[in-house]
């Protein structure tokens, strides 16, 4: 790609940035983010269809990022020994969800997109894909370490849905209130001791 035509690119994805976190996807208008951007609207067109594709431009690699990341932990933690896997597997949880908590704020203002001002794309429920990889492999951590939490009925897939479900939601409220960094950290390791209660009273037999 030619400078100016990249330059070109650059503004219309900044200025457009702006104006979605501003006014949400549905109701930034097009022809606002050319102006903006000092570009005529068939010079947005030579790079995006319409809005949404620079919306999906906008996302899609923090997406991909996030997503990869987190399923590259799940395969790495699938693959350890039961017996190491039942010994570290609250600590690792907490140890991830670390890296989970820096990916999104070296990527803030995507985050922000997607939490905040998605609604009338198809990003709008993009937490559920987290979600699904995540009862995926916590049924594999179930069934590969002999747990009885799913035959004694101490857990469901629907539960176990919701759970994590409640659980991907709240970590992203540090997006939708403008968390520091810092106080995100101090949040979700409290929101982490929170749920670890929970998974134990589920995944630990009662000793009568």
């Amino acid at each position: 790609m030619e400078k100016n035509d990249l330059n070109t690119l650059r503004k219309i994805m900044n200025e457009g940035k702006k104006e979605f976190l501003k006014k949400g996807f549905k109701d930034t208008s097009l022809r606002n983010i050319v102006k903006q951007a000092g570009v005529t609207t068939g010079a947005f067109y030579g790079y995006y269809s319409d809005k949404e594709a620079l919306f999906e431009a906008l996302v899609t690699p923090v997406v991909s990022g996030l997503r990869k990341l987190f399923i590259s932990a799940q395969k790495d933690f699938n693959e350890l020994p039961a017996d190491i896997k039942q010994k570290i597997v609250y600590n690792y949880t907490s140890d991830e969800s670390k890296r989970f908590i820096a990916y999104i704020y070296d990527h803030f203002d995507e985050f922000k997109l997607l939490i905040t001002c998605s609604d009338g794309t198809d990003f709008s429920d993009f937490v559920h894909d987290l979600v699904e990889v995540e009862v995926e492999y916590t049924l594999k951590f179930i069934e590969s370490t002999g747990n009885d939490a799913l035959v004694s009925g101490r857990i469901t897939p629907e539960l176990l849905h919701i759970i994590s479900s409640a659980y991907f939601s709240a970590v992203f409220e540090t997006v939708k209130h403008d968390m520091t960094k810092e106080a995100a950290e101090r949040y979700v390791e409290s929101l982490n001791q929170f749920f670890t209660a929970g998974w134990k009273r589920i995944l630990e037999k009662d000793e009568d």
